[in-house]
């Protein structure tokens, strides 16, 4: 009976008695990003062009945004841009809403917020920008509040309405909160945001789940930066793309420290297939030492016909574990040491 009550057509919610409620089903990217060094960026910054924060992805959508000082080199722009993962050969187009912010660290209401409304993406315009938001000279003057520590934040929040010529999978907005307060929900309070998810989804995955019965909150002293939310997608089952080395080491850090080892052994053969039966680069190798993942060192050597040590001296023996270790020494012992890579004949 309880199960024909559950699983019975007649008593699933429509879609329509929860869909209008969940405003941006493609996706909302809220992100704040510190830009450290300032005003030794300035000068590459107007040498070299836009400076960025890293990607914060949902899916198949990705955003960054920063700054760029045009001619005649006076005045700061902020900008936003994206890009797909699996892009299309076709023309593709995202309709979003979007505003960005230069945050003051002494008075917060009295950051610069600029609302650019509803923009248009294409696959040959993927940016927008706000122009003359402050002159360089105010920005670093140490009495406006917008340089602390010799660091600017730049804040995005970039809502998706249409997607048109690729697929977009419905995406969960964390930032949604629950209809009432309910002990079932744990939430996420960052200084600028609350993220909230459901107990049981954590209490799978956590290797020690009494903490998050014992409380409704979990406090995050910084702003929010998409790292939680790209780990929370994970967490919640959607695929981890490997397009770029921050979005993994993020993931794979918040798994360390929440002790979810299930959700880092499944980054592993993301990293193993981006590598598209190339060598596995370096920089996944790298984590793979760090994050103890075994398969993606056993990739990594069953690319050699014999092990380069000069990789090897370079990898963090101290954080080694001990499976990996013994991986590479069995086959230092089977192949010998060398600089040749396996050839594959066809």
């Amino acid at each position: 009976m309880f199960i024909a009550q559950c699983f019975c057509p007649e008593k699933r919610p429509l879609k329509s008695e929860y869909l209008p409620d969940y405003r941006y089903p493609s996706g909302r990217f809220k992100s704040s990003c510190p830009f450290a060094n300032i005003r030794e960026a300035i000068p590459r910054v107007i040498e070299r062009g836009p400076l960025g924060c890293g990607w914060f992805q949902k899916m198949n959508i990705s955003w960054t945004h920063g700054i760029f000082i045009p001619d005649p080199h006076d005045m700061l722009t902020l900008y936003v841009q994206c890009k797909l993962i699996d892009e299309p050969a076709t023309p593709w187009k995202i309709e979003a809403e979007v505003s960005i912010s230069l945050y003051n660290h002494n008075d917060p209401e009295t950051s610069l917020n600029y609302d650019l409304g509803i923009r248009t993406f294409q696959n040959n315009f993927r940016s927008a920008r706000y122009d003359n938001v402050i002159s360089i000279n105010d920005l670093l003057d140490e009495n406006s509040g917008f340089v602390k520590n010799n660091e600017i934040r730049v804040e995005s929040d970039i809502r998706i309405l249409t997607v048109e010529g690729f697929y977009q999978p419905r995406v969960i907005d964390y930032r949604v909160p629950p209809p009432e307060k309910q002990n079932h929900i744990l939430a996420f309070e960052y200084e600028d945001a609350k993220l909230y998810v459901h107990k049981a989804i954590l209490n799978f995955h956590l290797q020690y789940p009494d903490y998050i019965y014992s409380t409704n909150s979990f406090p995050i002293k910084r702003m929010s930066s998409g790292c939680l939310e790209q780990y929370l997608d994970a967490l919640h089952g959607f695929p981890i793309y490997i397009h770029a080395r921050q979005t993994v080491k993020d993931i794979l850090s918040v798994a360390k420290t929440f002790g979810t080892h299930a959700i880092s052994q499944r980054a592993a053969p993301a990293m193993i297939y981006d590598s598209m039966g190339q060598d596995i680069p370096k920089n996944h190798v790298e984590l793979a030492v760090e994050y103890n993942l075994r398969r993606v060192i056993h990739a990594w050597l069953s690319k050699m016909d014999s092990v380069r040590k000069e990789e090897v001296e370079g990898l963090d023996i101290e954080s080694m574990s001990g499976e990996i270790m013994k991986a590479i020494v069995r086959k230092v012992i089977n192949s010998g040491w060398g600089n040749k890579l396996k050839v594959e004949l066809f």
